[in-house]
């Protein structure tokens, strides 16, 4: 039986102090965790003093999957909130143009009102839902 290979150090703490300076970087995102205390530093004041080095480094890769994660679920999570706030305002624009459609002087709305409603259709797989 091969043993398994070593993993090759890493930095952990550099690494999930600029995924925390990235973070902070990206506007749409929530910053609502507190950031560590000088104590805790980014690895959160574990002691990897009992720790063999084929431990701590395995520990380590965790903990930079780990932050890995939560940055790309957090950007998941704000993605879909601004994408639902886009269709909820492209609803409210296509609202009004097909009120404005109903009056004689903007017929001229008509296809674009038509337009919209179909590339809603073909992106979600139904009509648009009536307004509120």
């Amino acid at each position: 039986m091969k043993p398994e290979p070593k993993l090759k150090p890493i930095d952990a703490e550099g690494i999930l102090r600029k995924l925390s300076e990235m973070r902070k970087s990206i506007p749409f995102l929530k910053h609502d965790a507190p950031p560590p205390t000088q104590d805790e530093g980014v690895m959160g004041g574990l002691d990897a003093a009992g720790m063999n080095p084929d431990e701590l480094e395995e520990f380590n890769y965790l903990a930079v999957a780990d932050g890995l994660e939560s940055l790309a679920n957090e950007l998941s999570e704000a993605i879909e909130e601004k994408k639902a706030l886009a269709l909820a305002k492209a609803l409210e624009v296509y609202y009004a143009a097909e009120e404005l459609a109903k009056d004689p002087a903007h017929t001229d709305l008509i296809p674009h009102v038509e337009a919209m409603r179909v590339a809603y259709e073909q992106s979600y797989g139904k009509p648009i839902p009536p307004k509120k």
